[in-house]
């Protein structure tokens, strides 16, 4: 098991080319940063409303199965 994430710049999805974004947040514990893929800046603006709206947390993250 690796405790190493890589993500691809851009992935296909039903012969559609959706890019990596990224986005900051603020916490009392300082800022950081987190993850989505969209297929344009516009989306990805659009997905992370939605998440903010309906995001749940589902634990830990422990490692990535190989």
């Amino acid at each position: 098991m690796s405790d190493v994430i890589e993500l691809p710049m851009s992935v296909t999805v039903s012969g559609r080319r959706w890019n990596l974004f990224t986005y900051d947040y603020t916490t009392p514990d300082g800022t950081f940063s987190g993850y989505l893929y969209a297929i344009s800046a516009e989306h990805a603006a659009a997905l992370l409303s939605e998440m903010k709206e309906t995001a749940e947390l589902k634990g830990q993250m422990v490692g990535v199965i190989e």
